[in-house]
């Protein structure tokens, strides 16, 4: 099977380092305590303004691109697919990955570190444009993926009508089913339902 998987939220625990870093961050800088810890979005979280937003991530998200560790078993899991004979694509909507300026190719030089750095090998990296909603699932079309490994509820509901989606739990997506949408509390449930379908 070709299997596409996600960066952030499902290689990494991209809610786990904001809870760590942002609460000290909002209340300091701009008097913010944290109104809904369940959402993806920092927005949601602190209900703060764009401009807060884009300082919290510019203070963080090198930190966050290079130092934040894969979740537990992925490393496993990802390579223990390889050698079952499935083809493994990291499909991501990394923020600047799709920029053609120096940024976008130093955002880009980081996540393949990043990677390799974390033992997790692959097939073909596809970073989607952040900005367009679908930008998985034509992803996902182009590359004939049978089954898509994500955490964010857009992104799941764009690539669910192409293929077959494990939906990787946190609290941002709890309660959230679908047709062609399976639920992993783990990367060995990930792992386990690959085997299934």
């Amino acid at each position: 099977m070709n299997i596409g998987i996600d960066m952030d939220g499902v290689l990494t625990d991209i809610q786990g380092f904001n809870m760590k870093h942002a609460p000290e961050f909002f209340l300091k800088n701009f008097g913010r305590e944290v109104v809904d810890e369940n959402p993806y979005d920092i927005r949601d979280i602190f209900d703060c303004t764009e401009e807060e937003f884009v300082h919290y991530w510019k203070k963080h998200l090198i930190k966050y691109a290079i130092t934040e560790p894969a979740r537990k078993d992925a490393k496993k899991v990802v390579n223990t697919l390889r050698k079952e004979g499935h083809k493994i694509f990291i499909i991501s909507k990394r923020v600047f990955t799709c920029r053609k300026d120096f940024l976008g190719l130093f955002m880009r030089t980081i996540v393949r570190n990043w990677l390799w750095r974390n033992g997790i090998r692959y097939e073909e990296i596809v970073f989607c444009d952040n900005d367009i909603a679908d930008s998985k699932g034509e992803a996902c079309k182009e590359k004939k993926i049978d089954v898509m490994v994500d955490d964010e509820i857009t992104n799941i509901e764009a690539i669910a009508p192409v293929s077959k989606v494990i939906c990787f739990d946190v609290s941002y997506n709890r309660g959230y089913e679908a047709t062609n949408v399976f639920r992993a509390h783990s990367w060995q449930e990930v792992h386990d339902i690959i085997n299934v379908l």
